[in-house]
């Protein structure tokens, strides 16, 4: 493999100005903790609002005073904007093996980590050429691809696929297979470690230093503090000497910045590209719009609609009797001609006894568990259809329940409930773009 160390061909421009403690998107219950030791503490107080360029050859952060103040995206985790003019240059033949093997691991983890993504991490070394920790992530909560390659390149379990394939498997059929149920525990165990205070150095610090490992990653590392430090942070920390990416993360919370961290420690950092005119190949494309593919529905929840979207799902506004009555006849049609997509709640779910008459119907369904992989499910045929039917007779068996839990899972995914009948709920949400044009139909 070839691990010559040349110019990148990529910019970036940061903008910070104060950092307010804000949410992990994986952990909503844990505060966002800023950079301050890589990027500068006076930038993140606030006292003043400025540029950062970085290239490869300046390792060191150039200060340029700036007078304007970016607009803040509902999702972002700081005020920052990101400016990335990526060259995918000197992707070879072997960087493309190996990042279809990390998509691979992707797959494993697909339908099971909402809302997090799917992504999969390949470590591999280039002093004998062998792969030494590979990973996923496995659900939200856990820790992330790159992270159960390292606790296998590192040592930590034998296999880093295995550990996060328990993780799998426990939420499908909890404690259930003895030897699951070990690597299950020795997971726990590292994610508790993992999650204390300097656990990238302390797990990780110099590990890899001196084996010219190369990470490939499907989704640009994450670079920011939940319950667990940041992936960038932690590959770095390692000694990880160059990354491979086969798709930046939109999410504004990164957007560049774990590219950012990695290349100001020192990282060689390639971003793949799915643009004929600059991969170097059709490999490289296919890998890169994999990749991409692998996170297209998350990708469709973090970013911000423009304008007109937004008007769309503010449903008090975009939806009135009319449009009501038309996604009504529109999943009539689709129903006789058997294209109404469907999603049923399976029956081995928990579900409300309504014979108790004793329980608040209400409150039963508020704490009613909704399982991560079924909203995924309907995420997913939301994006694909836009209009599908919910059967939610597992569930409850009344259709005032029907109706709370219908509205209770349109909340959750930024849908609308157009109509309940018997123990069905018809959900509308529109694509990024819409492609249910209501407004022609309906006028006069």
């Amino acid at each position: 493999m070839n691990h010559c160390v040349s110019r990148i061909n990529m910019r970036f421009t940061v903008m910070l100005v104060k950092v307010p403690l804000l949410l992990s998107l994986s952990h909503p219950s844990v505060a966002f903790a800023p950079y301050s030791h890589l990027v500068g503490k006076s930038s993140l107080l606030g006292v003043k609002s400025s540029s950062y360029s970085i290239t490869r050859n300046s390792r060191n952060l150039v200060r340029n005073e700036v007078t304007s103040i970016p607009q803040r995206s509902p999702l972002s985790s700081r005020w920052m904007t990101t400016e990335v003019d990526a060259v995918s240059d000197e992707i070879t033949v072997d960087d493309n093996r190996y990042m279809k093997l990390a998509i691979e691991a992707a797959a494993r983890g697909v339908g099971n980590t909402y809302p997090n993504p799917a992504v999969g991490c390949v470590l591999v070394s280039s002093v004998n050429d062998e792969i030494i920790g590979t990973g996923f992530h496995p659900r939200a909560g856990y820790p992330h691809a790159e992270v159960f390659a390292l606790f296998e390149a590192c040592g930590y379990v034998e296999s880093g696929v295995e550990s996060a394939m328990a993780v799998v498997e426990n939420t499908k059929q909890p404690r259930m297979k003895s030897d699951a149920s070990d690597i299950l525990s020795d997971v726990d165990d590292l994610l508790d470690r993992y999650s204390s205070s300097d656990s990238a150095n302390e797990l990780f610090e110099g590990k890899l230093s001196g084996k010219e490992v190369t990470a490939y990653v499907t989704l640009e590392p994450c670079c920011h503090y939940g319950k667990t430090p940041p992936c960038a942070l932690s590959l770095l920390r390692a000694g990880i000497s160059r990354v491979i990416i086969g798709f930046r993360d939109p999410n504004p919370r990164v957007d560049g910045g774990g590219v950012l961290v990695l290349e100001n420690g020192g990282v060689e950092v390639k971003i793949m590209s799915s643009d004929k005119a600059v991969a170097k190949g059709r490999l490289e494309v296919a890998n890169a719009a994999a990749c991409a593919n692998t996170v297209s529905a998350f990708v469709k929840r973090i970013s911000p609609r423009n304008s007109d979207e937004a008007a769309l799902v503010d449903y008090d506004k975009s939806i009135n009797g009319a449009k009501r009555s038309l996604l009504r006849t529109v999943a009539g049609r689709r129903k006789k001609e058997g294209a109404m997509k469907e999603v049923a709640w399976p029956s081995s779910y928990p579900s409300i006894d309504v014979s108790d008459e004793s329980i608040d119907l209400a409150d039963a369904i508020e704490e009613l568990p909704i399982h991560h992989s079924w909203l995924e499910r309907v995420d997913k045929a939301l994006w694909d259809d836009e209009l599908i039917l919910l059967r939610l007779n597992s569930a409850v068996q009344k259709k005032k329940g029907v109706k709370f839990l219908g509205q209770r899972i349109a909340i959750e995914l930024k849908a609308h409930v157009a109509q309940v009948i018997g123990h069905t709920c018809l959900m509308y949400r529109p694509g990024a773009p819409p492609v249910l044009d209501l407004d022609p139909e309906i006028d006069p």
